[in-house]
């Protein structure tokens, strides 16, 4: 008969080998401390730390900062400018902001787009629709079409405050304004801040 093979023995576990005589005569307490020494000089030489965990301080935060702007309100139904905080320079940011400001416009202040709000401001290229300005200065024109929403229509001083607020902007050349209605969208036209230097509040200079 064919005798099966015997299966090769696993690996002695490391209690097996700790019991055995080393062959240069080291006695089994001897042939364990030196194996132990050795596991631990390689778990340094592996670069774990045995001394537990280090606290490094709190985990860093990154922190968005906001910009300022200025945003036309009235005093004594004249357009006067007011420094505010806004969450960026861009366009719909400031315009958002005016609207914002004019729930709580501060000491002797007012404004006319109270009860409105603002939908949308985008920016477009100007002159798409009807001719191009010629200005050597900024060959490149925006026009911001705003488009609010409100119980009653848009007055001129309202108007007058988006418009101008607008147009400290050097590269937005006019603003057209939309009012949405239950009827429907109402065009209130296309204007630059030029139209309402005759609401500009003493010592206060209106951008064109």
């Amino acid at each position: 008969m064919t005798r099966l093979a015997r299966p090769a023995r696993q690996a002695a576990p490391l209690a097996r080998l700790v019991r055995l005589v080393w062959p240069w005569g080291m006695t089994r307490r001897a042939s364990a401390l030196v194996l132990a020494a050795s596991v631990l000089a390689g778990t340094a030489s592996c670069g774990v730390d045995a001394t537990g965990v280090v606290d490094a301080g709190p985990v860093p935060v990154i922190s968005a900062r906001g910009s300022v702007a200025s945003v036309y309100l009235l005093r004594g139904e004249r357009l006067s400018p007011k420094q505010v905080a806004v969450a960026s320079s861009v366009a719909e940011d400031v315009m958002r902001t005016l609207f914002e400001v004019s729930k709580q416009p501060g000491p002797g202040l007012t404004s006319a787009v109270t009860g409105f709000r603002l939908e949308q401001a985008a920016l477009g290229r100007y002159g798409v629709d009807g001719g191009v300005r010629n200005d050597p200065e900024n060959p490149m024109g925006l026009r911001l079409h705003v488009i609010v929403n409100g119980p009653d229509r848009l007055s001129r001083t309202g108007m007058a405050q988006i418009v101008c607020t607008a147009r400290l902007r050097e590269e937005i050349w006019a603003v057209k304004i939309t009012q949405t209605t239950p009827k429907g969208p109402l065009a209130l036209g296309e204007h630059t801040c030029r139209e309402y230097h005759d609401l500009a509040a003493p010592n206060v200079n209106l951008p064109p």
